[in-house]
């Protein structure tokens, strides 16, 4: 990546990629990915490494930055925004986990983007040198415009009795075998296939430990593992997104319409202005919970120090909270748009259907909430889960 691309010059690309994002989503759905084209532009700009540091070719930004960079991206196309936020998780966990030998192989190539999925159904025997890996994954987010794709691995425990090892393994997307079989009710573009190893062979430095992940760079972006958080922020960019557009489309839907009966304008109207004010309220709130979640534990890597579990518990909280509370927006906006919502090449009813997908997310369903409350109350041990 070119060291003339920073985050002003990113903010400055924006409008054109959401225009392009927008203008493209109904084609991004019919073929079940972004297009090839379109994820160059996306990688030239520097769109997937906003979390990685400017001297390993990434943006240097901060994990407030990433989520306004992340949420307009969503609001124009939410395969989109996922799948961008979903590639700069990935690399910033490599920066943050990886060993160096990976790590500098990686970041030497300016298109490198890893996609990586936690749902293996694989064989993994493991050897001095490495990893022998048969299997697949499924739910592969963005494989489609990955160089390095793989997931996790369950591996036996170094001690007698001890829990299983969980590992991330990679290999470049020539070695694997992308099976098309992403036909979801929502979020089609985002290209989540399942991806096939035979017998393909993973060095151990392709390998680091997920979500028990062990940071090898420095501060801030050590503060990426370890925990399942930092995934989940990705998920909350996407629905914080979806909401914003859900709101702005059901006020362009009823402007100029007005009530069958009294011929007042139907956005005037006492349900109407209730519903949606009260999902503005709904969206702020969650937006500005994130944020505020996201700069404490920023400031904590900005200072040199981990992330405490407190920190990461709030995170998660506010991150779940988003994605579930932004889908009722998109419920409430659905429901006032009127009739005209329903139509098959509407907008709205793709937006209803997107917003259904991500609250079954393993990072972000209700049960993470079971999880979040036995860390709090210090009833769970495992906290690198969260």
């Amino acid at each position: 990546m070119p060291h003339s691309q920073t985050m002003q010059t990113l903010h400055s690309a924006l409008p054109e990629l959401m225009a392009e994002a927008r203008a493209r989503a109904n084609e991004f759905e019919t073929e079940r990915q972004l297009a090839p084209d379109f994820v160059d532009r996306l990688k030239a700009c520097g769109a997937f490494r906003v979390l990685v540091p400017t001297a390993a070719g990434g943006l240097g930004g901060s994990l407030v930055e990433f989520l306004e960079f992340m949420m307009p991206l969503a609001e124009a196309d939410a395969s989109t925004g996922w799948v961008t936020a979903h590639a700069n998780i990935c690399a910033g966990l490599i920066y943050a986990s990886a060993e160096p030998r990976f790590r500098d192989e990686f970041f030497a190539d300016p298109q490198a983007c890893a996609a990586w999925s936690n749902l293996p159904r694989i064989q993994a025997r493991e050897q001095d040198d490495g990893l022998r890996i048969t299997g697949s994954w499924g739910f592969e987010s963005g494989c489609t415009a990955a160089t390095f794709v793989g997931g996790m691995a369950l591996l036996e425990s170094l001690a007698e009795g001890g829990a299983p090892r969980m590992v991330a393994a990679l290999a470049p997307v020539a070695e694997a075998r992308i099976e098309k079989t992403w036909d979801p009710v929502g979020l089609a573009g985002t290209g989540s296939h399942d991806v096939h190893f035979d017998d393909v062979f993973v060095p151990w430095s392709r390998t680091f430990p997920w979500p028990s992940g062990i940071a090898v760079s420095e501060y801030p972006a050590a503060i990426f593992v370890p925990g399942t958080w930092f995934i989940t922020i990705g998920a909350a960019a996407t629905h914080l997104g979806l909401a914003r557009r859900a709101l702005d489309e059901a006020r362009a839907e009823l402007m100029g319409k007005t009530d069958r009966y009294t011929q007042r304008p139907l956005l005037e109207h006492p349900s109407t202005l209730r519903s949606l004010e009260a999902a503005e309220g709904l969206w702020f709130a969650c937006r500005a919970g994130l944020r505020e979640a996201l700069q404490t534990i920023w400031e904590s890597g900005l200072r040199g120090k981990p992330a405490t579990a407190d920190m990461r518990v709030t995170v998660r909280v506010a991150a779940v909270t988003a994605v579930h509370r932004c889908s009722e927006v998109v419920r409430a906006a659905y429901d006032v748009s009127g009739a005209s919502a329903i139509r098959r090449a509407g907008v709205m009813q793709r937006l209803m259907r997107e917003a259904s997908c991500l609250t079954h997310h393993v990072s972000a369903n209700l049960s993470s909430f079971e999880l979040t409350g036995r860390a709090r109350s210090g009833a769970d041990e495992l906290s690198f889960r969260i």
